[in-house]
This record gives structure tokens, C-alpha cells and sequence, in this order.
């Protein structure tokens, strides 16, 4: 995982040095915020009747590095993005079950940015794309008043996805909403502790930060 996120790293390293003369006027940021995160796309183990899921709320947060690209910015994040899912499942009829599930990632979203040319409130908007490297990843199910059961090894460790968002910014404070939409399949191989065959992460985040550009 070291060698693949260092890989990132370097790819991103490199974009910002091909941009030449344009590097020199580079400007950075801080933010933070709420990721609210379910699982999509979500197939289920022939033991289970049903599967219900609900979004759950956790923390984001990171620093990015931006530059002039022609009308645009080119925007590289890093970001501290915990997701996962909700819920609950009946159990072939025995009664429903809650339960709750944790993944914690660096995710690395690649943006291309438009900032209207206006004099004080400024909007903006952005699309790309993002990977991200799985750190963590536990499941609990809280009607047995379980602990946390650590599923990473049954998770695939690497995710990517389209992103689109937009907000505003005001005296280098900004704030700012984003849908991060998954393409890969989160699971990587069938566990009884999963309860499901494929889930893909959907993620709505609020944010706000300080602009140093």
C-alpha cells in the first residue's frame, strides 16, 4: 500500500512540475469537514432476505495544492476521509439486525477547478476524479452489542471515483460541497462478517477551509 500510495505521490509531483513557469504562482489550503456515506450498487449473501442501508457521518480533512491552468486551477488534495455504511438486514425472516460499518482512507481527488472572476464573494466549481488507499476497516453489529470486528483483509485496498462539486469563497475562507461517486467495488472477496458479495462507496461531503492563494 506504501509503494502504491508513493506512486500517487509521485504522479501528482509530476503534474505540477510539467505545469513549468505556472508551478511559481502555486497556492495551498487547508479544510475540513463531513463525509455522509453509504454503500451503493450493494449485492447480498443468498442468507439474507434484505439489506437496508442508510448514510452515516464521519470526518474529512486534508490539505491541497493548487495552480493556473489556463482559465482554470489544477487543485491536488490529500485528505484523511473516513467512509463506510449503515443499516440494518433481516435475517431470513428472524428479525432485523443494525449494523454499521467503518473505512478509513487517504484519498488523493485530482480537480479541475473554474473560480468565477468576481471582485469579493467568489463562487467556484470543480470535477475530476480521486484514488484512495484503504487504512482501516471495521464492522460492528450493534444489536449484540458487538466490538469492532476488523474486515480489511476482506476489502480491496485501493478505490476510485468521479467527483464534482462547488462553493464559495469569501477573504480566503471557503465552504464547499462535493458528491464523490465510486466506481470500484469495495469488496474483494466473500466473508461472513460482510454480509454482502459487492457494496461501491457514495459519499456527500460539506466543507470548509482557509485559501493561502
Amino acid at each position: 500500500m506504501r509503494r502504491v500510495f508513493a506512486v500517487g505521490m509521485v504522479l501528482a509531483l509530476g503534474v505540477v512540475m510539467m505545469a513549468g513557469p505556472a508551478a511559481a504562482q502555486m497556492g495551498f489550503g487547508i479544510k475540513g469537514g463531513l463525509n455522509f456515506a453509504e454503500f451503493s450498487d450493494i449485492e447480498t449473501i443468498d442468507t439474507l432476505d434484505e439489506l437496508e442501508t442508510e448514510s452515516k457521518s464521519d470526518f474529512v480533512g486534508g490539505a491541497y495544492v493548487k495552480f493556473p491552468l489556463g482559465l482554470f486551477r489544477l487543485q491536488i488534495e490529500g485528505l484523511y476521509s473516513r467512509k463506510g455504511g449503515a443499516g440494518q438486514y433481516n435475517n431470513n425472516g428472524l428479525g432485523t439486525a443494525p449494523w454499521e460499518t467503518q473505512l478509513t482512507y487517504v484519498e488523493i481527488p485530482v480537480l479541475l477547478k473554474y473560480e468565477f472572476p468576481t471582485s469579493v464573494l467568489k463562487p467556484f466549481l470543480y470535477g475530476g476524479g480521486s484514488v484512495a488507499f484503504l487504512m482501516e476497516a471495521e464492522k460492528r453489529n450493534e444489536t449484540i452489542d458487538s466490538d469492532w470486528v476488523d474486515i480489511k483483509d476482506d476489502l480491496n485496498s485501493t478505490d476510485y471515483g468521479l467527483v464534482v462539486g462547488a462553493g464559495i469563497e469569501l477573504l480566503g475562507i471557503t465552504l464547499e460541497g462535493r458528491y464523490t461517486h465510486g466506481m470500484a467495488d469495495t469488496v474483494d472477496q466473500k466473508s461472513g462478517d460482510l454480509q454482502v458479495d459487492e457494496a461501491k462507496n457514495k459519499t456527500w461531503s460539506v466543507m470548509a477551509g482557509i485559501d493561502f492563494f
